[in-house]
């Protein structure tokens, strides 16, 4: 027919294009014939996630970095001092290095702990006071010195904020650890029995009945001295003392289980030296 004819005539010499396809367009092509490599960059919104994906830092730098890291926390343990994350930062990264979100200490932190794991059984964590999460009565200690039974609510290190503050918390089962001197261990015990007494008033006590009320009923007056323990009065190991060591938060004239206490203690100890307390 006229029509067929016709069609016969328009296809008739001309060769078919590679790869086409009805409704498909080719592929963009430069003015050499190789493929447009703008045709195969992914999205903008693509190429951003992935950015956030990356590790802030390389493998290299990021050993160096978590070692630093490492020998300035046990280096600075002595203190006994919850340590800033903001005084971390500036220790490992120095004070003009830019973090923004934090991703870089993050990752440090990360890495530390791995290493404080291994070598030592210890781990930085968040310095969570009792009114973050409130654990069971249990022993004062230090982290070398405390059986890490710490439960689930617990923050670690790594997610919190830029203004929290770190503990080296022991992260080993019953560890072995050495008979501490004659005045810590008084210490130790005036921190658990007014640990104990904030669990008996629902973890919060007023300083006022702690030292008017509380103490007078355990024989001890505020201005006393307590031996192995020098010149310090009782008064200064609970305001001051306790509450540097992290073991006591004071808020609103009110005393809490601090950081130390939430971290370090363990329920097992607690419960056995109250029970030898109450015959």
């Amino acid at each position: 027919s006229l029509g067929g004819s016709w069609e016969a005539r328009r296809g008739a010499g001309r060769p078919p294009v590679p790869g086409r396809r009805r409704g498909l367009m080719p592929r963009k092509r430069s003015r050499d014939g190789d493929e447009d490599p703008e045709a195969s960059q992914p999205p903008a919104s693509q190429a951003a996630s992935q950015a956030t994906q990356a590790p802030p830092l390389e493998a290299a730098e990021l050993e160096k970095l978590s070692a630093t890291a490492v020998r300035f926390v046990l280096m600075r343990e002595h203190s006994r001092k919850p340590l800033a994350r903001t005084e971390l930062k500036e220790a490992v990264l120095g004070k003009d290095r830019t973090d923004r979100g934090g991703k870089i200490i993050k990752a440090v932190i990360a890495a530390a702990n791995e290493k404080l794991r291994h070598l030592c059984g210890l781990e930085l964590a968040t310095a969570n006071s009792a009114a973050d999460a409130a654990p069971d009565a249990s022993q004062a200690a230090g982290p070398s010195q405390a059986e890490a039974t710490q439960d689930a609510t617990q923050e670690r290190a790594v997610g919190g904020g830029a203004a929290s503050k770190l503990l080296l918390v022991n992260v080993l089962p019953r560890a072995v650890a050495p008979e501490p001197a004659d005045g810590k261990l008084v210490f130790y015990a005036l921190v658990e029995t007014v640990l104990n007494l904030l669990s008996d008033h629902g973890g919060r006590l007023p300083e006022s009945e702690l030292t008017e009320t509380w103490l007078p009923k355990l024989g001890l007056k505020e201005k006393d001295t307590l031996p192995g323990l020098g010149t310090a009065k009782v008064c200064d190991l609970i305001s001051k003392r306790m509450v540097t060591e992290g073991f006591l938060v004071k808020t609103q004239g009110a005393y809490a289980q601090g950081p130390r206490a939430v971290l370090s203690r363990s329920s097992e100890a607690a419960n056995t030296f109250r029970g030898e307390l109450e015959g």
